[in-house]
C-alpha cells in the first residue's frame, strides 16, 4: 500500500473518533452530574454546551475534512495516473 492510502485510512479513523467526541459530548454531563450547574453565557452548561460542540465546533471538523480528503483525492488520483502512464 503505497502513504497516500495509509493516509486516509489514518484520516479516517481520526475523524470518525472526532466526529464520535463532538456529536456525543452531552454524555459527558450524564457521567459526571457535578458539571450540570453551571452558567455558560447565561445559559445552564449541560445545554448549550453540546449544541455548540454538536453544531458549530462539528461543522467546522467537517469543513476541515472535506478539505483534507479533498487534498488526498487529487494525490491519490495523481498517483493512479501516473502508475497507469508507466504501464
Amino acid at each position: 500500500m503505497n502513504s497516500a492510502y495509509k493516509k486516509e485510512i489514518r484520516y479516517t479513523l481520526g475523524f470518525s473518533v472526532l466526529l464520535l467526541i463532538c456529536g456525543h459530548l452531552g454524555l459527558l454531563f450524564v457521567a459526571f452530574p457535578s458539571l450540570q450547574n453551571h452558567m455558560i453565557l447565561g445559559f445552564p452548561s449541560q445545554y448549550i454546551t453540546p449544541i455548540v460542540f454538536g453544531w458549530l465546533v462539528l461543522m467546522v471538523v467537517v469543513g476541515f475534512q472535506a478539505k483534507l480528503t479533498n487534498a488526498l483525492d487529487d494525490e491519490i488520483e495523481e498517483l493512479n495516473a501516473a502508475s497507469e502512464n508507466v504501464q
